[in-house]
């Protein structure tokens, strides 16, 4: 084989492994690191946080579990995504999860929206649907402005409005409509 024919092989070989390299970076998709979108006007934002209430007696009277919270001076509110609330009572505790949260430190006042499910397990199991409650800690009182729907073994129930007292195991709704199982009682 002559040199000159050799060589000519030789760069044209790497020329046609360059020109394939080339081509294939030109196909993958370039991958971009997204960058961490931090609002301008929050003090502190966490996740995975666990937050933990307790009472004058120091018994625990609610806690929350939430992915990411972002805290606003301004209003002194923090924004909660996914929250996964726990409140303790003296019988069983109640759970609630939502799609979103807001905080309200100020007033400790916890406000829940977007497929908000309460329910409570026991001996007297109820779920409840909403698209919005709220929470206030310091009188143990649940309220939904929107329309329930309240299930439990005994009854259904869809009410315009509700609002539980969790202390006194109180309920009252307005404009309800119940259908109720006698064969449970």
């Amino acid at each position: 084989m002559k040199p000159r024919l050799f060589i000519f092989l030789v760069i044209f070989g790497f020329g046609a492994i360059a020109v394939g390299w080339v081509y294939e970076r030109s196909l993958r998709a370039p991958q971009q690191r997204t960058e961490l979108a931090i609002p301008q006007d929050i003090d502190y934002f966490m996740t995975n946080m666990n937050y933990r209430a307790l009472d004058a007696d120091g018994k625990l009277n609610f806690e929350f579990y939430t992915p990411r919270l972002e805290h606003y001076p301004h209003n002194d509110v923090s924004n909660l995504e996914t929250p996964n609330i726990r409140i303790e009572t003296d019988t069983t505790p109640w759970l609630i999860d939502s799609k979103l949260g807001e905080y309200q430190h100020a007033n400790n006042l916890l406000h829940l929206t977007r497929e908000v499910v309460m329910q409570r397990h026991g001996e007297d199991p109820m779920q409840i649907y909403s698209e919005s409650v709220r929470f206030e800690p310091d009188r143990e009182l649940v309220v939904s402005d929107s329309e329930i729907t309240m299930i439990n073994p005994q009854a259904r129930l869809v009410a315009d409005h509700g609002e539980f007292d969790l202390a006194r195991q109180v309920y009252r709704f307005r404009r309800a409509r119940t259908v109720y199982n006698h064969e449970d009682s």
